[in-house]
């Protein structure tokens, strides 16, 4: 029997049970940490945590022993990646590869987890980043409290290995959201393959309109991700895990007024997660997650412990080379060393007898003058010509940027331009209608302007004089407003 202990914020799941590519859950527990002990999952006051842990550990009979720990903390760096298909180490070599760019300046564990791919030659993964030291701190931690983690997970990864078991089975393109006590995660499939995950603070009241109103959010962001990254796949159902039952229907209301056509159902699955309560599961999905095997690529004990090894070996290789090239290179030096006493010695003496002399003194000190005054007028130079560069690149709002706007709403929406930011090259304005649909329509007109790079809104309020009204923030492009670059797309 297994153990699978989930931190997440202010929030302790733990779960008992089977695990395998199926998961078969025999009890839940779920705590809020003591104030203050956890943020982000790191642990930050390790006695009073410690001492909470072992008296639920106590309490409930836990075994000390079979215990792995899935952590939601944004110290996991993710990313896709598609490579040829190879074995594990070198698979990893490939990963490191491609986290080069971000992780530059110090060591890091790596993991992985592979996903569906119809192509015979490459392998689709789902790859992460974390530092030594993060793996090092939780060992440390429940070594501490008498508990053996033979597996630490991130959040992310076990919920993808969850997901890849269970709704990407019985779908094609799905989302799934899953809501915690003070956090939203939302994860995209794209015919059956994993493709998007976005976890966001949540404030409000599980039932509530404004929880209602963070779903449909999320539900609307990832549409907008489907556009702007032409993914064509039609959205199939979209399940909620975390959630009361009870509170479906209104969800689904809530979410079909604001536009959501999508079948919406809250997330069950009895063949892949079984237990005393199936329902029970999608309540405490995070932990259940960590009973579904993600492979030895997602398990950042072993990958950490392999780290340790390679590490070490590399260090003896190293040592050893090093003592090699320094015999050889002590010896050569030696021997020329002899060899070029004298001659050495002479020519020394004609380069000094030289560099004294008054006239090469004299030359010198012109020279470096010279050079000294040349590096000041250059550096002038390209300062100025950086800033008049810069100054180039900065949108700006002019009359013809306005009236292009202000033209492509009409036929949609009254807008209104609230304020222009030259600094960040935003340009807030509110949009207002009689229909949701028609703001939906002008602000997708709006996402296929090049002159926009990015447009965002709120919510929809619903004013006394019968429309609808919602705020926009658009980026603009480099540039924009100074070529007077504003075709229509």
């Amino acid at each position: 029997m297994s153990t699978v202990i989930y931190l997440s914020n202010q929030q302790v799941h733990i779960v008992e049970g089977k695990q395998g590519k199926t998961a078969t859950v025999s009890r839940y527990f779920a705590y809020p940490a003591p104030q203050g002990t956890i943020i982000n999952g790191i642990i930050m006051d390790q006695e009073t945590f410690g001492a909470f842990l072992k008296e639920k550990w106590a309490e409930n009979k836990l075994s000390v022993k079979d215990v792995s720990l899935v952590v939601n903390s944004t110290k996991f760096v993710g990313q896709n990646m598609e490579i040829p298909k190879m074995q594990d180490e070198k698979t990893l070599d490939h990963i490191k590869r491609g986290f080069s760019n971000i992780d530059r300046s110090e060591e890091k564990v790596y993991g992985f987890i592979r996903l569906e791919s119809s192509h015979k030659k490459m392998q689709r993964l789902y790859a992460e980043s974390v530092s030594p030291d993060f793996i090092t701190d939780y060992l440390s931690f429940f070594d501490g409290i008498g508990i053996k983690l033979k597996g630490i997970y991130s959040g992310e990864g076990s919920m993808i290995s969850l997901v890849n078991a269970t709704a990407a089975k019985n779908y094609g393109t799905f989302m799934i959201m899953v809501a915690d006590s003070m956090t939203l995660t939302t994860i995209l499939y794209v015919n059956k393959v994993f493709t998007y995950y976005n976890s966001v603070r949540c404030f409000h009241e599980p039932g509530t309109e404004d929880y209602a109103q963070d779903l449909t959010r999320s539900a609307s962001q990832i549409r907008q991700f489907m556009q702007a990254n032409q993914l064509d796949s039609e959205l199939e159902v979209i399940l909620l895990a975390g959630v009361d039952d009870k509170d479906l229907s209104f969800y689904q209301s809530h979410m079909k007024d604001y536009g959501v056509q999508t079948k919406i159902e809250i997330f069950t699955d009895g063949r892949n997660i079984k237990g005393p309560d199936s329902k029970l599961a999608q309540m405490y999905l995070f932990a259940t997650s960590g009973l579904f095997d993600g492979g030895s690529g997602s398990n950042y004990v072993v990958r950490y412990q392999s780290k340790k090894v390679e590490k070490k070996t590399e260090s003896n290789v190293k040592y050893f080379v090093i003592i090699a090239a320094t015999i050889v290179l002590m010896a050569a030096a030696f021997v020329m060393s002899l060899m070029y006493k004298k001659k050495t010695e002479k020519e020394l003496e004609d380069l000094e007898d030289y560099n004294n002399s008054p006239a090469t003194i004299m030359q010198v000190t012109e020279y470096d003058e010279l050079t000294s005054r040349n590096s000041f007028l250059v550096g002038q130079y390209f300062s100025i010509a950086s800033i008049n560069e810069n100054l180039e690149t900065y949108p700006w709002v002019t009359s013809e940027v306005r009236n292009y706007i202000f033209k492509l709403s009409e036929g949609y929406a009254h807008v209104t331009i609230t304020s222009c930011n030259a600094d960040s090259g935003t340009t807030d304005m509110t949009v207002t209608a009689e229909n949701v649909k028609v703001i939906n329509e002008f602000i997708t007109l709006l996402m296929k302007q090049d002159m926009f790079h990015d447009v965002t809104y709120t919510g929809y309020s619903y004013s006394n004089e019968g429309e609808y009204q919602i705020n926009v923030s658009c980026t603009l492009e480099e540039s924009t407003g100074r070529k007077g670059d504003t075709d229509e797309d």
